[in-house]
C-alpha cells in the first residue's frame, strides 16, 4: 500500500475516549461484584456464629450454667468465631485481570472484547495501525453488550443445610421471648466473678413476709457452685411489703433489683465476715445477684393485702337477763387476730317547725357532749386466727351509764 496513512478522525478519537470511560466504569462494577461474591459467604458465616451466640444468650443458657461452664462456652464461641473470620484475613481485592475476565464472560462475545480494548499496539507500521483501528471500531460497536452482571454469592453451596435460615428464625423467636432481659442475658456470658472468687463463698437469700401475715420465711437458695438452683417456672408469689434479705459469706455482693423491688436501709448489723442487703418487695419485680455469680434471676409477684371485713350476721338480740348478744361474720386473707365493738352516741334530731313555719327557740349551745364515753369491748373470735367464720359475743351493758 502506498501513500500516507489517514489519521484517525476527531470523532473517532472522542468515541475511543468514551469507550475507555465506559470500560473503566464497567471494570469497576465487575471488581465490586467479584469482591461481594467472595466476601459475602465469609461474612454470612461470621454472622451465623454471632446469631447463634445471641440465640443461646436470649434463651437463658448462661443463666442456667455455672460460672465455669460459662467461661468454657464463651471460649468455644471465640474459637469458632476466629475460625470463621480467618478466611476474611486472607481476602484480597479482585485484580484488574479478574475484572476484565468477568466482563469478557458477561459480554457473550468471542475473542475477549473487554481485554482487547485494553491492549496497545507497539509497532508503527501504517498497515498494522489501520487494521488495529478497524478492529477497535468493530469492538467499540459491541461495547453496549459488555456488562458486569449482578453478584451471585451462591450461599447454598457454602451452606447446603441452610443453617443461616434456622438461626435467623430462632433469633427472632428468642428476641421476643427474652423481653426486657435481653441485655442482662447477654451480659451473663461475661459474668465471671465466681471464677476468681474463693470456693467457700456462698450466697443465702430468703423472703420474710410481714408479721401480720403469720407466714414463715421463704428460703430462696443456699447457693455456692453446687447449690445454685435453677429459676422457677414462674414468679414466686409473696405478700406485698415482704423483705428480701441477701447475704454472702465474704467476697463482693452485687445485687440488681428491678420492677417493684427496691433496696431498703436497715439498722441491723450483718454478722461478722458477711455482706448483707435488704430489699422491699412492694410490687412485681426481679432480683439478680451478679456477684458472686452462679445465682438465678429471682422473680416475685407481690400479692396485695386485702383489708379485713366484719359485719353483723343478724340484728343484736336481748337475752333473758338483759345481756346483749351480737353475731357477726369475719373475713380476712391472712386471718383476724383481734376485733372490737365500738358504740357511738346517736346524733340529735333536727328541731321541729311550728304551724306558723318558725323554728322553736333553741338555747345557744354547741354540739352536745356526753358525760360518759360510749362502751367498747373486745369481740370473741371463732378461732385464734380466723380467715372466714361467724362469732358471737354476749355482753351485759346494763350497768353502763
Amino acid at each position: 500500500m502506498n501513500g500516507a496513512t489517514p489519521e484517525p478522525s476527531e470523532p473517532a478519537r472522542d468515541g475511543d475516549a468514551l469507550a475507555r470511560l465506559k470500560l473503566a466504569q464497567a471494570l469497576q462494577r465487575a471488581r465490586y461484584a467479584i469482591a461481594w461474591e467472595s466476601a459475602w459467604p465469609l461474612f454470612a458465616r461470621v454472622l451465623t456464629v454471632v446469631g447463634l451466640f445471641l440465640v443461646l444468650s436470649w434463651a437463658g443458657l448462661w443463666l442456667a450454667l455455672p460460672f465455669l461452664a460459662r467461661a468454657v462456652g464463651l471460649a468455644l464461641f471465640v474459637l469458632v468465631g476466629l475460625a470463621a473470620m480467618w478466611p476474611l484475613v486472607r481476602f484480597r481485592w479482585p485484580s484488574r485481570e479478574q475484572g476484565l475476565s468477568r466482563l469478557d464472560r458477561g459480554s457473550g462475545i468471542r475473542h475477549r472484547p473487554a481485554t482487547e480494548l485494553t491492549d496497545t499496539l507497539v509497532t508503527k507500521d501504517p498497515v498494522a495501525l489501520a487494521l488495529w483501528q478497524a478492529q477497535r471500531e468493530r469492538t467499540l460497536a459491541s461495547l453496549r453488550r459488555i456488562r458486569a452482571g449482578l453478584p451471585a454469592p451462591r450461599l447454598a453451596i457454602h451452606d447446603p443445610w441452610a443453617l443461616r435460615a434456622l438461626v435467623m428464625v430462632m433469633l427472632v423467636a428468642t428476641y421476643f421471648a427474652a423481653g426486657d432481659e435481653r441485655a442482662m442475658r447477654i451480659a451473663a456470658a461475661f459474668d465471671w466473678n465466681g471464677v476468681l472468687a474463693p470456693a467457700n463463698i456462698r450466697v443465702d437469700a430468703w423472703v420474710t413476709p410481714p408479721l401480720y401475715t403469720g407466714k414463715p420465711p421463704i428460703i430462696l437458695s443456699a447457693a455456692n457452685k453446687e447449690g445454685a438452683a435453677l429459676p422457677q417456672a414462674g414468679p414466686l408469689p409473696v405478700p406485698a411489703g415482704s423483705t428480701l434479705i441477701v447475704r454472702s459469706s465474704g467476697g463482693t455482693l452485687d445485687v440488681v433489683p428491678g420492677g417493684g423491688v427496691t433496696e431498703a436501709a436497715t439498722a441491723e448489723q450483718a454478722p461478722k465476715g458477711t455482706n448483707e442487703k435488704h430489699f422491699t418487695i412492694a410490687a412485681d419485680g426481679t432480683v439478680h445477684v451478679r456477684a458472686p455469680s452462679g445465682q438465678p434471676v429471682w422473680k416475685f409477684t407481690a400479692t396485695p393485702d386485702r383489708a379485713p371485713t366484719i359485719a353483723l350476721a343478724k340484728d343484736p338480740e336481748r337475752q333473758a337477763r338483759g345481756s346483749l348478744q351480737m353475731s357477726y361474720k369475719i373475713e380476712d386473707d391472712y386471718g383476724v387476730t383481734e376485733a372490737q365493738a365500738h358504740f357511738s352516741a346517736r346524733a340529735p334530731d333536727a328541731p321541729q317547725s311550728t304551724q306558723q313555719g318558725t323554728q322553736k327557740d333553741a338555747p345557744p349551745q354547741g354540739t352536745p357532749r356526753p358525760l360518759f364515753e360510749a362502751p367498747q369491748f373486745p369481740l370473741v373470735l371463732p378461732n385464734a386466727r380466723t380467715r372466714n367464720g361467724v362469732g358471737q359475743t354476749v355482753k351485759d351493758l346494763s350497768e353502763d351509764p
